[in-house]
Order: structure tokens, then C-alpha cells, then sequence
């Protein structure tokens, strides 16, 4: 038993080479799509400025500022995941024992996985269907629709990966704990839930 209760082996599971690996994967992305935002800020400022002081506005900052935006959007998928930062329903949760808890993070990382793998299949099929039809969206800039398309695959690969590693952790972690102030409030031990 170690300091805390656990066992040397559910420590070593839940922080193994590979679960922290999935981790700090999430965590570049995340850090990835903040650069995107400022790219996206710095484009739509440049964009106003030639358009408004120097009447010379560009074809293509606000097809690349969408793009972007939608990279950055599903490449965060996996680390608000990991942070336990998505929307989460927990009133009758919070009042559950540990038990019950866990068994609806587990159902609820179930249901992620399998919702994320759909949206990787059919995506795929619809960015392999875009590159080889050659589809273009209907701008100026005509961009190809892959390149808007390729982050739902990458962004929800990205996320089954996630909701993979956090189901084999979940058995070696403490049950998750739903506070009425909102999740990241101190625990009844003091310590702050993440």
C-alpha cells in the first residue's frame, strides 16, 4: 500500500509511460490550438486594417481564420476531455456513492469512445471522398474541403484515444466527485478535484 491508500500497481497503471504519452499528446494540441486563436486574431486584425485603412483587402484571411478555427476547436477535444471541462449533467451524481460514480464515468468515456470512432470512420470517408473528387469550397481562396475536414477525423481520433486512456485508468483513480459549487470546488478532504 502506498501513502494514500493505493496500491504500488494502480499507481503505476494510471501513470504509466503510455497513459502520460496520451496526455502530454492532448496537452500539445491544446497549446497547438491557443497558437491558432492568436493566428486567428492576428489575420482578422491585419485583414480590417488592409481593408479599412489601406482598401486593399485580402482573398484569404477569413477562409484560413475559419479553418483554423475549426482545427482548433477539435484538436482541444482531447485535453478538455482529459480536464474534465466538457459540459457534464451531475445533480443526481453528486449525491451517488463512489460506486455508482464510477460506473457513470465509465458509461459515460464508453459512450465517447464509441461516438468518436463513428465520427472517425464517417470522416474519413468524407475527407478520402473530398481529396478524390476534388472539392473546393466556393470562396475566393476555393480551399480544398479536406482541409476543413481532416480535423474532425484528427480531433475525434484524438479523443477516443483520450476516453481509451482514461477508462483504463479509471479503476486506479479515486471515483470522481461532483460538488453542487461545480466540480472544481474543494472535495470534503480539501483538496481541489480535477
Amino acid at each position: 500500500m502506498t501513502r494514500d491508500g493505493g496500491t504500488a500497481r494502480s499507481g503505476a497503471v494510471s501513470d504509466s509511460r503510455f497513459l502520460r504519452a496520451i496526455d502530454g499528446i492532448g496537452s500539445a494540441c491544446a497549446t497547438l490550438g491557443d497558437g491558432l486563436v492568436i493566428a486567428i486574431a492576428l489575420m482578422l486584425f491585419m485583414d480590417v486594417a488592409l481593408r479599412y485603412v489601406f482598401n486593399a483587402p485580402t482573398i484569404w484571411a477569413q477562409d484560413v481564420a475559419i479553418a483554423c478555427q475549426v482545427w482548433f476547436t477539435y484538436l482541444g477535444m482531447a485535453y478538455v476531455l482529459r480536464k474534465r471541462q466538457m459540459i457534464r449533467i451531475t445533480a443526481v451524481l453528486a449525491l451517488a456513492g463512489p460506486g455508482i460514480r464510477r460506473a457513470a464515468e465509465a458509461f459515460a468515456l464508453l459512450v465517447i469512445l464509441a461516438f468518436s470512432l463513428v465520427a472517425v470512420i464517417y470522416g474519413f470517408d468524407t475527407v478520402m471522398d473530398s481529396i478524390r473528387l476534388g472539392r473546393r469550397q466556393p470562396t475566393m481562396l476555393e480551399m480544398p474541403n479536406w482541409v476543413s475536414e481532416l480535423p474532425v477525423v484528427v480531433g475525434f481520433a484524438l479523443l477516443a484515444v483520450q476516453a481509451l486512456a482514461d477508462l483504463i485508468r479509471l479503476p486506479f483513480v479515486p471515483a470522481p466527485e461532483f460538488t453542487p459549487a461545480g466540480e472544481h470546488a474543494p472535495a470534503s478532504d480539501g483538496t481541489l478535484i480535477e
